[in-house]
This record gives C-alpha cells, sequence and structure tokens, in this order.
C-alpha cells in the first residue's frame, strides 16, 4: 500500500509465450498499487494509472514465470511482454487438498498481504483473515484457530520453518487476542486445513506455515497512528543487505471511552514492543535472515466466573521471539536451516491468587531438497525442539522438559502433466512420553481438463497431549488424528471455484477419568486421573468461489464449511459436539477498489450457525446451541500523496449492525441464574493514517 501517488496516464502493451500466441488473463499491474487489469483474447491490456513514482510492472500468469519490469510511465503504450513456461508447478496439476497458498511460486494464490489488509472483518490481523476461508470456525471469546472440528491446541504457525509457540497474545477471559504478526513482513501463506506435508508435524487438524520477505524494494520510514495504536519503523537497504527496527506502543483507553465496553476493564489493555529484521543476500540462491520480535503487555479486568461469581484478573506479559535462517541452493540441491528460540511468560492476579504461566522453546531444523529428475524432487530433513513449561499457583509450581525430535522424507513426483504425487512420512520421539510414532502421508492429483484438477490427501498426525495434562501424568501417549481429504478445482481467468470434502478420525485423545461434576471452565487445571481412551470424529464439505474478473477492479469470495463432528474428551461425559464448533460457517467478502477517488472499499458478511454450551439443566449433554451469529462489517480505504508523503486513511466499523452475539452462557451453582459470554463489545471502530517516507 506504499509508493501511491495521483497522475493521469494509459498503460498498453501484449503479453505473449515464447512462441508469441496470445496469453489470455494474464494479470497486469503496478508493483504496490491497485492499478492494473488482465488480458483479454488476444494477450492485449488497457488500463489508466494515477501513479508518477511507480514504474515497476508486474505481469503474472497461471502456467508461465513472473517477472517484473520497470517502464516509463510517459511512454508505456507499445508494451510487449513475453512469458516463460513454467513446467515445474503452475502448468501441470498442482496438489492442493487441503491447503490455501498465496505466494508468488504457487498456484493456488488465495490471500496476500493486501488481501488480508482490505478485508474489512480481519482488522488487519492474519487469523482474521483466515476465518473469512472454509473449513475455520469463528470463536470469539478465546484466541486460537479452530479448523474442521478441531481445537486451538490442534493447530500450529510456523514461520519459515520454525513453530512459533506464542502466536496469538496471552489468554484473557472470554476475550479473543489477534495474533502477534503483520501480515506485512510475509510473502507467502499456505493454509493447510488437513492432509499436510510430512515436514511438518505436532498438529491434529492445521498447519499455517508463512514465509518471510526477502530483501526490500529501498530504504523508508514507515509511521503508523490510530485510536489504539502507534508505531515507526525504519528500514536501511543497502546492496545486499538490509536492517529494519521498529517500535510501538498500545492504549486502547481513548475508544473504550467512545464505544460501550461489556467488560469491567480496570486497566484497559496496554503495551509496548519492538523488532530487529535484518536480511543478507550472499547470491542470488542463498539468504540469511535474522527476525526478533519482543513485547510487553499489561491489563486488569473484573469478569464473570462460571458459576457467575465476581473475579479480578490482573496480567502482565512478556514474550520474546527470535529466528535465525539460512537458505541456499547449489546445482541440484537446496538447503532450508534455522534455529529459534521463543520466551512467553504471565504473572496473573486472579482475585486474591498468584498464577504463573511460563514457556520456552528451542528448535533446530535441517532441511536437503534434491531435483531427482524432471519436474520431481526429493526432500529430507530434521528437527530437534526442546521446550518448558511451567506453571504456579500461589506457593505449588509444577513444571516439566520435552526433547522433542522428528526426521522426515518427502518426494514429490510429477507422473505426467496431469498425475502427480507427494507421497512422505515422518518419525518423531518424545522423550517426555518415551514413545515413538510414525505418520505416513500421501497426496495425489489429477488433472481433469485444462483449468480444472481433482486432489486427494490422506495421512496419519500425532502431537503431545497439552500441557496442563502433563503436569500431572507424563505416561500419557500421543494424541492421533487420521484424515482422508478429496478435492476439485477449478481456476480460469481470475476466477476461483473449489469443493471439498473430508473426514477426520480422532484416536487416543486424552480424557479426565474422575467422577467430580462436568465444569464447563475450558482453562481449568484437571484434578484426577487421565488417560488415552478419548475418540471422536469429524466430517464434512467446503465450497470456495472467488471471482476478480468479473467486474471492473471488484475482487470477492464467498466461502461455505458445512461441519459435523462428536468428541469424547477432556472431562466429557459423552460424545458430544464441542463447544468450539459450528455446524454451518459462511463468509461473503467484497473488494471494490475506485481508482478516481482514490477509495478502496471493503464489505465483510460472517455468519456461523450456533455453538453447543453446557446446560446443567439440560437431560441432554451439550444440546442446547447459542443464537446464530452474524457480523457486518465495512471498511473503507483512502490513499493520498501529500507532499513527499504517502499516505493510506484507514476507516472500518465491525458488527455495524450492533447485533448482540453470544458465544456461551454460565450458570450460577443451583442453575437458576445464567448470563451470556458476549464479545468485549457488540460494535467497533478503527480509524488510523499509515504514511510511507
Amino acid at each position: 500500500m506504499s509508493d501511491l501517488a495521483l497522475a493521469q496516464g494509459q498503460i498498453r502493451g501484449r503479453v505473449t509465450d515464447a512462441k508469441g500466441a496470445p496469453i489470455i488473463g494474464a494479470n497486469v499491474f503496478l508493483k504496490n498499487t491497485f492499478d492494473g487489469t488482465s488480458s483479454d483474447t488476444t494477450g492485449t491490456f488497457q488500463f489508466t494509472t494515477t501513479e508518477v513514482e511507480q514504474d515497476t510492472l508486474v505481469i503474472s500468469a497461471i502456467g508461465y514465470y513472473t517477472i517484473q519490469q520497470k517502464i516509463d510511465l510517459k511512454n508505456a503504450n507499445t508494451l510487449t511482454f513475453k512469458l516463460k513456461e513454467e513446467a515445474t508447478e503452475l502448468n501441470t496439476v498442482v496438489i492442493t487438498a487441503g491447503s490455501f497458498e498465496a505466494s508468488d511460486a504457487k498456484r493456488m494464490t488465495i490471500l496476500k498481504p493486501l488481501d488480508i489488509v482490505r478485508t474489512a472483518s480481519a482488522n488487519g490481523d492474519i487469523f482474521g483473515a483466515l476465518q473469512t476461508l472454509p473449513g475455520a470456525s469463528r470463536v470469539g471469546e478465546q484466541e486460537g484457530l479452530f479448523v474442521r472440528g478441531g481445537s486451538a491446541s490442534e493447530s500450529k504457525t510456523i514461520i519459515d520453518g520454525m513453530i512459533v509457540q506464542n502466536p496469538f497474545f496471552s489468554s484473557v477471559p472470554d476475550v479473543a487476542q489477534r495474533g502477534r504478526f503483520s501480515p506485512f513482513l510475509f510473502k507467502g501463506t499456505a493454509f493447510s486445513t488437513g492432509g499436510y506435508s510430512a515436514q511438518y508435524g505436532q498438529a491434529l487438524s492445521s498447519v499455517l506455515t508463512l514465509e518471510s520477505q526477502d530483501l526490500p524494494e529501498k530504504s523508508n520510514w514507515n509511521f503508523f497512528a490510530s485510536l489504539l495504536t502507534w508505531s515507526v519503523a525504519r528500514t536501511e537497504r543497502w546492496k545486499k543487505t538490509s536492517l529494519a527496527v521498529s517500535g510501538n506502543y498500545t492504549y486502547v483507553g481513548l475508544v473504550f471511552k467512545l464505544v460501550p465496553q461489556n467488560v469491567d476493564w480496570q486497566i484497559v489493555p496496554q503495551g509496548a514492543g519492538g523488532s530487529v529484521i535484518l536480511r543478507h543476500q550472499f547470491n542470488e540462491k542463498s539468504m540469511l535472515k535474522f527476525f526478533s520480535n519482543y513485547s510487553n503487555n499489561h491489563l486488569r479486568m473484573n469478569f464473570r466466573g462460571f458459576d457467575l461469581s465476581t473475579n479480578s484478573f490482573d496480567i502482565f506479559n512478556h514474550n520474546l521471539f527470535n529466528t535465525l535462517t539460512y537458505q541456499t541452493a547449489w546445482q541440484k540441491w537446496t538447503l532450508q536451516s534455522g534455529i529459534s528460540y521463543s520466551y512467553n511468560r504471565d504473572n496473573i492476579q486472579l482475585s486474591e491468587n498468584q498464577i504463573l504461566r511460563q514457556d520456552n522453546r528451542w528448535q533446530g531444523r535441517v532441511v536437503l531438497t534434491r531435483d531427482i529428475f524432471k519436474n520431481s524432487t526429493f526432500a529430507l530433513g530434521s528437527e530437534v525442539h526442546q521446550y518448558t513449561f511451567k506453571t504456579g499457583f500461589n506457593q505449588f509450581l509444577s513444571a516439566f522438559t520435552e526433547l522433542y525430535t522428528a526426521l522426515f522424507a518427502e518426494t514429490e513426483v510429477y507422473l505426467s502433466r496431469k498425475l502427480a504425487g507427494r507421497i512422505g512420512a515422518r518419525a518423531e520421539y518424545s522423550r517426555l512420553l518415551q514413545r515413538w510414532n510414525v505418520a505416513p502421508r500421501l497426496s495425489l492429483a489429477y488433472k481433469t481438463g485444462k483449468f480444472s484438477q481433482v486432489s486427494l490427501a490422506s495421512g496419519s498426525f500425532y502431537q503431545n497431549p497439552e500441557a496442563r495434562y502433563l503436569y500431572r501424568n507424563q505416561n500419557l501417549n500421543f494424541e492421533k488424528s487420521a484424515h482422508l481429504i478429496l478435492n476439485y478445482q477449478w481456476m480460469k481467468d481470475d476466477r476461483t471455484f473449489r469443493v471439498e470434502g473430508y473426514y477426520k478420525d480422532y484416536q487416543s485423545l486424552v480424557r479426565e477419568l474422575n467422577q467430580n461434576p462436568f465444569d464447563a471452565d475450558p482453562n481449568r487445571l484437571p484434578s484426577g486421573n487421565t488417560d488415552n481412551t478419548g475418540s471422536g470424529y469429524a466430517q464434512g464439505f467446503d465450497v470456495f468461489w472467488r471471482d476478480k474478473k468479473t467486474f471492473k477492479r471488484v475482487d470477492y469470495w464467498i466461502s461455505y464449511s458445512y461441519l459435523d463432528t462428536k468428541r469424547l474428551f477432556q472431562n466429557y461425559i459423552e460424545r458430544a459436539m464441542p463447544t468450539f464448533a459450528s455446524k454451518h460457517n459462511l463468509s461473503v467478502v467484497y473488494k471494490h477498489f475506485i481508482n478516481k477517488l482514490n477509495l478502496d472499499l471493503n464489505f465483510t458478511y460472517s455468519y456461523a450457525s450456533g455453538r453447543p454450551y453446557y446446560n446443567p439443566n439440560s437431560e441432554n449433554f451439550m444440546q442446547d446451541l447459542t443464537p446464530d451469529f452474524h457480523n457486518i462489517s465495512l471498511g473503507v480505504n483512502y490513499l493520498r500523496n501529500i507532499g513527499s508523503l504517502q499516505c493510506v486513511f484507514i476507516a472500518s466499523v465491525s458488527n455495524l449492525l450492533n447485533t448482540p452475539n453470544v458465544f456461551g452462557y454460565r450458570y450460577s451453582p443451583d442453575g437458576s441464574q445464567r448470563a451470556p459470554v458476549n464479545p468485549p463489545a457488540f460494535r467497533s471502530f478503527f480509524l488510523g493514517v499509515a504514511i510511507t517516507l
């Protein structure tokens, strides 16, 4: 959204393949702007631009390498571009079952950084935007990514191959937390809703892999100011090296005074942080990246407990995440390596009690990939994790340390342009559990037509039990799920349609065996015996349609998910649909850029059917449902050049109709009274400005 200015001009040209044949539907746009179009049936393109400074044109098409070329904006009406065919990925069949990917190198272009910030309901949050894609459930009272009936602990976030131990801000009662990272840090986003690669593990449901940006184009200053947060960043670019340093401060007191709150805040959320990003490119195929991010946050609130009693909650959080990665290639080999360290500490005052939550993680990872023959690769890798969890309640302290190792191998074989397969296996050892597991993975894809294909994915997936169970019982086994996914996809002329059916079988889930009455508090610490006799299933289908072609300067998508799931796990007394699952989820996202006014308009409608909640007065366990969830969000971005400052003014409103959404209910001990669990505010708004110098 930077490098934007005001001017007038026509850009015309033609896009062909290496033989001079026209390429239909090629994307042609000025880099870092909304100005662009698609080539017609003759390969010709034409569009008007308001740019005077941004002179890099990007040309991309399915089946061809993307090119970027500087042009003369004053003489840009006779341009010709020849695209080179990409035989390895883009014009051949591509494995898509269970995966949404977004990067310049992949065919499955779904969400890029601008897509995320231009999604009204996301408020610039990566995870908020992912909730508009099929497979993800909207859970508004706790943080996490909930995918296809899976809990938050079943999803992992990975940056450049390294696991992020705490991708969200710290858990607060009844308040969902944002992700910690800006979408503009990343050039690639792969959201797997199941059946993912053997290169990743410890996730029963989903893996979100993020690939960080390479060297920036130039040095600059970036400023951001809003009613919630303020930040400043300086990026310095040399020939082969760049250094970016940023700082931020957050204080939400002003907004909370303007917007009615459903939470009794004693100290409003506030905090500060900063980051350092160092990148060095040794040559075209070798890159070193270092990323460090620190934040501290503080708040105090009163909230209703699950017995309707009033409790005070005060939390002070420190979080640090560091990662160092190196990638290089020579001849037919590619090396990816990295090391990371993360630290998180929550000091909590819960009424009269002192609570400690602390964890730290070291990870090392090496992956070697070799081209074995035409269009096919073989990867072999290993990773080691050492992490420690601590929890304290007043004078009582519990802790454990885990050393987890994994070996994996995987090959992608393109048998023809119509048939591809990915076969892999992952072996893991837990020193804490003193157990091994071996997880085979298989994916196949077959091209059914010029623009369509079918994909199949299956495999086994393991993860350690949650930390709260391992504090008391380290004789537990791995939890396990098995995935079977069938996918159909059609892509043509900036339109994407896909439908995907899936079945997920859960085994060896942790169960609490005590005879105490059911406790609906998801943050409780178990008090009785535990074992791995839990089980469950999740099945359903997803539908996705995206269209960037039919209407000029309009991009919209519609996603729908149907979910049927039941579990017997944790302290559930029988198989039931878990409280974080919704049977129906629908999202409609619409984006429209008005070039003459420099306005970017965004609209999102989100719907989720009622979720189960525990009613002690009901004869049936977990059969009561909350009201359906509805949310209409609007956003407006205004782009303006003020002198040498390139500015984007941002305004958005969430839940425009002020719908009183309910995420659950809590009951008094005798069951005679209940209180709803609502979002912190029914309607909220955001005002801000981003400035690049």
